[in-house]
């Protein structure tokens, strides 16, 4: 298959290079995708995970490419709830294959089912943006009950203390 991969972090974007590589297979609860459409932020260039895998071992060449949709085409053992043939769009782990691909190795969890009219295109662009809101609500503090409405600005409620005033 083809591929684009980096072999030198200095060299930026500069780098990446098209070259021949071997298709992925699948693991236990991955799936094998043909890749459509994928994402790319020259940021992926500076995170550790593109160049060193989790103990720290050069992973070079790797594929960048975090946001990706095409279609399922093999499912490793064990895999459930998606299906050969399957129109899907996901997030790469950053310690693997990235997108910029024919074909990426994938967990199922990474992948949701993209709906058929949806392009492949606006399905690659979608996982990041989505992984950020759910991100942000995780970060957010629970309340700890219910919140109190809040005034419009210019406006005060009845919970400021002077019922006087709506």
């Amino acid at each position: 298959m083809k591929a684009i991969v980096v072999t030198d972090q200095a060299a930026g974007t500069a780098g990446m290079t098209l070259v021949e590589r071997p298709e992925p297979t699948a693991a236990i609860n991955d799936v094998v995708v043909q890749v459509h459409a994928s994402g790319f932020t020259s940021g992926e260039l500076t995170w550790p995970s593109t160049w060193t895998d989790r103990l720290d071992r050069d992973r070079t060449p790797s594929i960048p490419g975090q946001e990706l949709a095409g279609v399922v085409t093999a499912l490793g053992y064990g895999t459930t709830g998606l299906s050969t043939g399957q129109r899907v769009f996901g997030l790469t782990d950053s310690y693997r294959g990235g997108g910029l691909a024919e074909y990426v190795a994938i967990e199922a969890r990474n992948l949701a089912p993209l709906p058929g009219d949806v392009d492949f295109t606006v399905g690659a662009s979608l996982p990041m943006r989505s992984d950020c809101v759910a991100r942000a609500v995780r970060a957010r503090p629970p309340s700890g009950g219910a919140e109190r409405p809040r005034a419009r600005r210019g406006r005060r409620s009845r919970d400021d203390g002077d019922s006087a005033r709506t």
